[in-house]
């Protein structure tokens, strides 16, 4: 096992130091290839347009890496990233015991932490945030205003008045069809040429594919509020 890297584990890709069999030596070719590689990846996932299957999956593999402790309750990864988690934590000598001391020396420091208001701090500059203005300061403030200021209260509502539904049978909606051939075609535009002929179908199946199960999701949601 050699040594965390920390180009990789900023990555959220220590795994793969964790488990290379290269001699423990930061700047050896292989460790500088490694890198490198797993960097262009990287970049290359964040050109991805988000809507794109292939680009959530590779995503949702980079936090995994990131973050074990996360999903180590995963139906399918959960086993392994506990063994990756155990794997980043290192050996159980290493580990240092949290001690009553420990636990009253944060509550100590947390305490003694002034929490940030950003209304307070920041956007509240008025000098009376803290005291209201004295007798003094109201009568000049008084005097300032206008007296040609004409108030107007509108008309009232009517709250027994039936309101006519709106005919709504003309009103199509969202074309979602034509907002996929739309997508597709210019998602072909920056694809690899031996994807382009495919790229406008595939943009839309995975449309479709999002939208039914967001459906679902609604369904499921609709019925246990029912329940």
């Amino acid at each position: 096992m050699s040594g965390v890297r920390r180009a990789m584990q900023e990555m959220g890709l220590a795994i793969c130091c964790l488990v290379c069999d290269a001699p423990d030596d930061t700047s050896s070719p292989r460790c500088r290839t490694c890198i490198g590689n797993h960097r262009d990846a990287r970049d290359r996932l964040q050109q991805f347009p988000d809507e794109r299957l292939a680009s959530q999956w590779a995503r949702e593999l980079f936090q995994m890496n990131a973050r074990p402790n996360a999903y180590e309750h995963d139906s399918n990864h959960g086993v392994w990233m506990r063994t990756y988690a155990r794997l980043l934590a290192g050996p159980p000598e290493l580990h240092r015991k949290i001690t009553q001391a420990d636990v009253e020396a944060a509550f100590a420091a947390s305490r003694a932490e002034r929490d940030v208001n950003p209304l307070r701090d920041i956007a509240n500059q008025s000098p009376w945030k803290d005291a209201p203005p004295s007798d003094e300061e109201v009568r000049r403030f008084e005097k300032q205003l206008p007296t040609d200021v004409e108030y107007s209260r509108g008309r009232p509502t009517i709250p027994s008045k039936v309101i006519p539904e709106v005919d709504r049978s003309s009103r199509s909606g969202e074309d979602h069809e034509l907002a996929d051939r739309v997508l597709g075609a210019a998602a072909a535009q920056t694809a690899p040429s031996d994807l382009r002929d495919l790229t406008p179908e595939l943009t839309a199946g995975e449309r479709r594919l999002t939208r039914r199960l967001w459906k679902d999701l609604v369904d499921e949601i609709d019925a246990l509020i029912e329940e």
